[in-house]
């Protein structure tokens, strides 16, 4: 594809979202949903606070985002990874959006299968930050990360909203979705669940412009000065990884994209912290690089 990228959506206007309910899990775990203007329908986020968490307290905090993968959601970072171990002496807020099973962080041109057109990344970049600052103290310094699509949602937004994130780190994600196959792949995904196979950007062919402006790989330069972390393994299991054969499979199709950005900014000359080894496209390959990671993403937070 040889097009120029379209300009992206519009941020979202603030000062509309207000919560509908908030229930505390334990001492720092929040469930918590709001009605968003985005998505047309409440929205939810779960919400790990630090120890020392107050709302009343003057002090701002930093931000991690955690964002999950397709045909799952925020609770598969409580479910598949120590999480709530790992800060636990984090001085940070831990936020858990929920994305949809196949929602693709991405502001939709048609609706999905409950009749609305969602605009996803006007519910993470724009209503879900009103809602920290103004109720939670969050501050202006956010981390993102998320495993497949939402390694994707990770680099994605990173590149369309420069500044917005200070790091953002890809545990398998797709990074060149205009890749030869890749429209198709994403097409079947949205088949799986029963959503219109061009309801994200339009047809790859008559909208040429809406991938590219929804591309990590073509939006490369935009990623200059932000602090990145990529990684993709070869489809191959570590032992003892209780895995499905087809998880080494998807890895095996999924890796190139990110091989292929990794190219990209190399060409550009944008550094980024590169992990590479023996794993698939599955939560035990996942925990190992949030674990590899972590020194990054609290480096980038400033808790180091």
């Amino acid at each position: 594809m040889n097009h120029t990228p379209q300009t992206a959506s519009s941020p979202v206007a603030r000062g509309r979202v207000e919560i509908i309910s908030e229930v505390l899990h334990g001492r720092r775990l929040r469930e918590i949903t709001i009605s968003s203007h985005a998505l047309g329908r409440p929205a939810s986020f779960q919400l790990l606070t630090p120890p020392a968490f107050s709302t009343t307290s003057p002090r701002r905090w930093p931000v991690l985002v955690l964002l999950h993968g397709a045909d799952d959601g925020p609770g598969s970072w409580m479910r598949e990874t120590a999480i709530v171990q790992l800060c636990e002496t984090l001085e940070a807020l831990v936020v858990l959006p929920d994305a949809g099973r196949i929602g693709f962080y991405t502001d939709w041109q048609r609706p999905d299968a409950s009749g609305s057109i969602p605009r996803w990344e006007g519910f993470h970049l724009d209503e879900l930050p009103e809602v920290l600052e103004t109720r939670y103290r969050a501050g202006p310094t956010r981390v993102v990360a998320g495993v497949s699509m939402g390694g994707y949602g990770a680099i994605v937004y990173a590149a369309k909203r420069p500044g917005t994130f200070v790091a953002a780190a890809s545990y398998s994600g797709l990074l060149h979705i205009t890749r030869r196959g890749m429209p198709t792949f994403i097409a079947t995904m949205l088949l799986r669940e029963h959503e219109n196979h061009h309801a994200l950007w339009g047809s790859p062919r008559h909208n040429p412009g809406r991938w590219l402006a929804n591309d990590p790989y073509h939006l490369a330069e935009r990623l200059r000065g932000t602090a990145l972390y990529l990684s993709c393994g070869d489809g191959r299991p570590q032992a003892g990884d209780d895995v499905p054969r087809a998880s080494g499979l998807i890895e095996r199709w999924v890796a190139p994209t990110t091989e292929s950005i990794l190219a990209r900014l190399a060409a550009l000359g944008i550094p980024a912290t590169i992990s590479r080894g023996h794993g698939t496209h599955e939560w035990p390959t996942w925990r190992r690089e949030l674990d590899r990671s972590w020194p990054f993403l609290v480096t980038a937070l400033g808790c180091a």
